[in-house]
């Protein structure tokens, strides 16, 4: 007789994510505190304070938040921005910072405070994801990560990227390379590759630059651990790979159709220089870094040294990764000889800093943490982490202070940009501020970012911008003026012509995914030398031309191949879990 044995089913495993929140609510709540007191002389004033890419980044914002009341969540032209012509910057820039702040603008309204906001949750956001990878890492040392988590999105190169350069696709990559690095640890040492591949995939849709930073550095500290790359590992990391280039598609994808299109105009250049190593360790110093690394950063170079011996192998590795780059970015390396070739793409070489910056201070935090945990009494451990909170505190108060005492006084947006009558500059940093809603929307008025037109567009690009946009009559340079009515990836165009004439309209045409109508009735497509929209043989009188741009095919390739990926990363085969 055999002996019959019941079996319990066993109770599912609660998803570590899930677990995390549910066990760590103090902590995010004192992380949205922090960023609240991240920004709080910002919204002191509820002004908007002039930033070196602020406008540009606006407008991008503006696009999809006007899109998104269509919705329309993946605008390919602009329509509604950037002088309302059909520049395909939507397409060639990544957009996932943007979905947040549209976010907070749909429900706000207000646009002023909704930036902020934006700012606040991008702020926690980083916050949360540095705490996180810190213990999948550390387990159980809730110091080191909570110190890691708000010395590194309070420092002050992260506030000055914000408001000082307020670019959005820079800041919102930083907030992922914790995980990035984290989901490469894991993987070198367990064959883990999810984690690697979801942060490598967020940068990569938000910053193209530090995107393939990030590559170089990862290659990097694979070559280091060679001998931990199995056969396995290289399988997973080939998964990796493919599941990044799918989840990623909504960027490449169309990226790559517009940019294949026509030789198009490249971001600007500027002199490929090493970095002056005195001069920047006065700013770390000064607190003064837009461009360098924090205080915070600098005190884990010289703990990583005192307590060099104590340091875990991994954060051995990434002091030297560090040391390297710093070396390597200053001007002791010869970088002018390189400006003629496509590395001159990187414009500016402290961009590396982000690695010594984020490694850095989580040095300092794994040491602070077991220097705290030296001191046998728990109040005064308490009190020697309460200190370090608090000068953390104090310094973003300082960055903060040193952006506002800055622009405070600059003048106001008081009427719609014109290609005449610009944003104004201050020791070669813009500087205007925007005082309520009606000066927010003269931001979004002309803007002289030719990035990614055409050049065959470029002699006329000022004829065509906001808010003139002229048309050409017979292929010369006599012009009218046309009005403008913006809708998704589509614009309305209205003329009137004194006689029979060929138009060419300020609406620029990259490839042959466009559909045309006048007066209601399809017409061929007809694209002149400077790449704009032709209408030939247009009779005298008053006509309105509709032009949409409309690509079915990369709409489903998108679809299909975002759906796969985002289906194989959620999906974990039984007995088994993957990071």
């Amino acid at each position: 007789m055999k002996n019959s044995i019941q079996q319990t089913p066993l109770a599912p495993t609660p998803s570590p994510i899930k677990t995390f929140f549910k066990t760590n609510r103090l902590v995010l709540v004192s992380f949205l505190a922090l960023s609240i007191f991240n920004v709080i002389l910002f919204l002191r004033y509820g002004w908007l304070f002039g930033a070196q890419d602020f406008q540009f980044h606006l407008q991008r914002i503006e696009e999809l938040y006007q899109n998104s009341q269509h919705f329309n969540f993946f605008p390919s032209i602009a329509t509604f921005a950037f002088n309302q012509n059909g520049s395909a910057v939507m397409s060639m820039y990544p957009k996932l910072p943007l979905y947040l702040f549209a976010a907070c603008r749909l429900v706000i309204r207000q646009p002023i405070i909704s930036y902020y906001i934006g700012i606040i949750l991008m702020t926690f956001i980083g916050m949360v994801t540095a705490y996180f990878s810190y213990l999948s890492i550390e387990q159980g040392k809730t110091i080191g990560a909570y110190t890691f988590a708000v010395a590194y999105m309070m420092s002050g190169l992260l506030i000055n990227t914000n408001f000082t350069a307020a670019d959005l696709g820079i800041s919102f990559s930083l907030l992922f390379l914790p995980l990035v690095f984290a989901g490469l640890y894991h993987w070198l040492t367990s064959n883990h590759y999810k984690m690697l591949t979801v942060g490598i995939s967020l940068i990569c849709l938000s910053h193209v630059l530090n995107f393939i930073f990030v590559i170089v550095t990862l290659v990097l500290l694979t070559i280091i651990n060679f001998k931990k790359v199995t056969k396995n590992k290289l399988i997973n990391l080939v998964k990796a790979i493919v599941l990044t280039v799918l989840v990623t598609s909504s960027f490449w994808l169309p990226a790559y159709s517009f940019g294949t299109s026509v030789k198009m105009a490249s971001p600007q250049k500027f002199p490929l220089a090493g970095i002056n190593l005195p001069k920047y360790l006065f700013l770390t110093l000064t607190n003064s870094t837009w461009s360098s690394i924090s205080i915070v950063a600098l005190l884990g170079l010289i703990l990583g040294f005192v307590f060099y011996r104590t340091l875990p192998k991994y954060l051995k590795q990434i002091l030297w990764i560090s040391i390297f780059y710093i070396v390597v970015i200053s001007n002791i390396f010869p970088w002018y000889l390189l400006q003629d070739t496509k590395i001159s793409i990187i414009q500016f070489t402290w961009r590396f800093l982000i690695f010594p910056q984020c490694f850095l201070i989580l040095i300092f935090s794994y040491c602070l943490n077991d220097i705290i945990q030296r001191f046998s009494k728990k109040n005064v451990r308490r009190l020697v982490f309460s200190v370090f909170i608090l000068v953390f505190l104090v310094l973003s108060l300082h960055s903060q202070f040193r952006i506002t005492h800055f622009e405070i006084n600059a003048p106001e947006v008081a009427s719609p940009l014109t290609k005449d009558q610009n944003l104004q500059y201050k020791d070669g940093i813009v500087w205007f501020k925007a005082t309520n809603s009606y000066e927010y929307q003269n931001i979004l008025g002309f803007i002289g970012t030719k990035d990614y037109y055409p050049k065959n567009t470029l002699p006329v690009f000022d004829k065509i911008g906001y808010p003139e946009h002229h048309a050409f009559i017979n292929n010369t340079a006599i012009t009218v003026p046309t009005k403008n009515k913006a809708g998704s990836n589509q614009s309305d165009i209205s003329f009137h012509s004194s006689h029979t004439a060929s138009i060419e309209l300020p609406f620029v045409i990259y490839n042959h995914h466009y559909q045309i109508k006048l007066d209601s009735k399809k017409i061929p497509l007809n694209i002149s030398k400077h790449q704009l929209l032709l209408i030939k043989n247009v009779k005298a009188g008053t006509h309105t031309v509709h032009v949409q741009y409309k690509n079915n095919a990369i709409t489903i390739a998108v679809a299909l191949m975002t759906v796969a990926g985002f289906i194989a990363i959620i999906y974990v085969p039984k007995k088994h879990h993957s990071v």
